[in-house]
């Protein structure tokens, strides 16, 4: 095989591995395909001070090279955002799983969903079902359901324009909601979590041609998530 066939086979390589890594992070693949990019760094690093005399080649060579490094760095970079999730309570992981899907879980549901650990949560919310009026009571039976509603997968549309738009605010707080919630100390600024974001939101607009990409806090092995897709137009 000539050099010129074996960069173009790195390079098919690489738009193969770059839709294992899309599956990754779309949460298709429960794996990152982190051997295989390493196979391909190896296979590179051999063509590294080879003289090549051929111009068409070395063109070919610097160009898979460049691409190579490029999608590295966002893959890098977007595994972080996935591993850096917050651990997601085990009853709110649980309350996102619920047949009745997004939104779908009512109060008494919620705090039904709360009383298998906390007998306060359960007396809160057949106080609620059965109509009472105290304050108290319906004041206990909504904490109870926001923490078991905390999984629901509510839809973020986020222009890759970027910028301090409302939506990507209002995902940025329910994130950090969700980490506190868990007591995931640890902070996330708003300048560095919307610039992933729209990289991110970038990224899947070049591929679809989308106006919008929706983002959902997603719990996956026992941690908080961003997951996108595009979001079409409207």
């Amino acid at each position: 095989m000539t050099t010129e066939e074996e960069l173009k086979q790195i390079d098919f390589e690489i738009k193969r591995l770059k839709v294992q890594y899309d599956l990754y992070f779309s949460g298709a693949s429960p794996r990152p395909p982190h051997d295989q990019r390493d196979a391909l760094a190896r296979q590179l690093r051999r063509f590294q001070g080879v003289s090549m005399t051929n111009m068409s080649e070395r063109f070919l060579y610097n160009s898979v090279v460049n691409k190579f490094n490029t999608f590295q760095e966002l893959w890098i970079k977007m595994t972080r955002i996935k591993e850096e999730g917050a651990r997601m309570h085990p009853l709110a992981a649980r309350a996102g799983r619920r047949p009745g899907g997004p939104g779908a879980t009512t109060p008494a549901a919620g705090a039904s969903a709360n009383a298998a650990t906390n007998p306060g949560a359960a007396g809160a919310a057949a106080a609620e079902a059965a109509g009472a009026s105290k304050p108290a009571a319906a004041s206990a039976a909504a904490r109870a359901a926001a923490a078991a509603g905390a999984a629901a997968h509510e839809a973020w549309r986020i222009r890759p324009a970027g910028g301090d738009q409302p939506e990507l605010r209002a995902l940025y707080d329910s994130y950090l909601k969700a980490r506190r919630g868990v007591g995931e100390s640890r902070p996330v600024a708003f300048d560095t979590f919307a610039r992933e974001v729209a990289r991110h939101a970038a990224t899947i607009q070049g591929k679809s041609d989308c106006e919008a990409v929706e983002f959902r806090i997603y719990s996956r092995d026992n941690k908080v998530t961003l997951k996108a897709r595009p979001a079409g137009r409207g």
